[in-house]
Formats: structure tokens, C-alpha cells, sequence
């Protein structure tokens, strides 16, 4: 499977764009005074959110209290947000910052260096179940593959893991990353390269072979 974007997530990304543009008016409609838009940018911004803490902090009680103290900030400092540079890269920002508070907290946040990489090639997951080489079901068949490469993808240097995230799940571009990790473009797609490199190494071969076979399902973005 080629890392370039294929012509279905060239449309995936173009829809992306227009929803970015879409929540970027609403940005200045909140602006100008207009509360139902704040209401608007809960409905459409709660559940990708949700999901990124998830997947930073994993299942946790304090989940409910970062996402509103996201949308709160959000609310109280909305004009202190330039619409130019994106709604969503500044939240998921904000979101960020609160899990490495809420990690800090537990004593579970480590700095991880960019080349640092997993030690070993275990794969828990792939080792316990048989290879699908021939899957009754093809969703089926798709699920289980982005179930295993998820569990690879706990295994990357944290940097690299959500940058690949909100590549990959919540269909960022580099400089929206960029700006999400306090970083730049640059940095982003070296990140996203050394994940990769590191991904294919941990993963089992059917599951290399499968995804540079077959086309990914719904148009998603590669992530390997």
C-alpha cells in the first residue's frame, strides 16, 4: 500500500476541508455574540474530542471533566482565537494539555525522545489468534486488522503516536498537527515517517500483506 493518499481520501480530505471551514464560521459566529453557535460547535466537536482523550489517557473518570473544560475555555476565550489558523487544531491543543496535566496527576506522563522506539517486536494480539487468511466476512476481516494495528500503535514514542492519530482517526493535515502539538509541519511529517517505519516493524506480515493488497474500507487514510 503506497503512503500517498488515495483518490477516495483525496475526497475524505476535501469533505474534512469543508467541515473545517464550516466550524471555522461557527468560530465567528461565537465571536460576534452568537451562543447557539457555541451550541453547534459542541454537537459536531464532543465526540472526535472524546475520542482523542480516550485515546490519551485512556478509559478514565476525569474523560468527562477534560472535554468540558475544553468546551468552557473554548466559551470564556473564543476571542482570543484567530479562525485563520483553525477551530480544531486549537482544541484538540487544549485537550492535549489537560491530558499531560491529568497523566502528571497520576504519575503515569514520561517524556519520550522522537527516536525513542519500543523495545522488542512482541505482538500480544496477533499471538493469540489465528490468521485470517481467508475471512468469511470482510468487515469483519477489516476490523480485526485495525484492531491490531491499533494495539501497535500504543507502542510508538507518544509523539509519534498522535501525530499518527490525528493524521490517521480525526483526518488532520500537517499543519493543523502542526498547531495541535505545539510544533511544526516539518517535525509532523518526520513524525508520521518514523511512525510508520516503526508500525511496519510491528505488526504482524499478514497484516502488512493484507493492507498492501486491499484497498483500505471507506475511504480512511492509511496509516502504514
Amino acid at each position: 500500500m503506497p503512503l500517498g493518499q488515495t483518490l477516495a481520501e483525496d475526497e475524505t480530505h476535501e469533505q474534512g476541508d469543508q467541515g473545517r471551514a464550516d466550524e471555522n464560521d461557527l468560530l465567528r459566529a461565537l465571536q460576534d455574540g452568537d451562543n447557539d453557535a457555541f451550541v453547534l460547535l459542541m454537537q459536531r466537536l464532543e465526540s472526535p474530542l472524546r475520542r482523542y482523550v480516550r485515546r490519551l489517557i485512556g478509559d478514565s473518570d476525569a474523560e468527562d471533566d477534560i472535554v468540558q473544560d475544553v468546551f468552557f475555555s473554548l466559551y470564556r476565550k473564543s476571542d482570543r482565537i484567530d479562525a485563520r489558523r483553525g477551530l480544531r487544531p486549537y482544541l484538540f491543543r487544549m485537550a492535549r494539555n489537560r491530558c499531560y496535566d491529568e497523566l502528571r496527576r497520576q504519575g503515569r506522563f514520561q517524556s519520550v525522545s522522537l527516536d525513542e522506539e519500543p523495545e522488542g517486536k512482541s505482538f500480544s494480539l496477533a499471538e493469540t489468534l489465528p490468521d485470517p487468511a481467508e475471512p468469511t466476512d470482510e468487515l469483519a476481516h477489516w476490523l480485526f486488522i485495525q484492531l491490531v494495528v491499533r494495539e501497535a500503535m500504543e507502542k510508538l514514542p507518544e509523539n509519534q503516536r498522535q501525530a499518527l492519530i490525528l493524521y490517521a482517526e480525526e483526518q488532520m493535515s500537517y499543519a493543523e498537527i502542526a498547531v495541535a502539538t505545539n510544533t511544526n509541519p516539518g517535525t509532523v511529517r518526520s513524525r508520521l515517517s518514523h511512525a510508520r517505519r516503526t508500525l511496519r516493524r510491528l505488526v504482524p506480515p499478514w497484516v502488512l500483506a493484507a493492507l498492501d493488497s486491499e484497498p483500505t474500507p471507506g475511504g480512511a487514510r492509511e496509516v502504514i
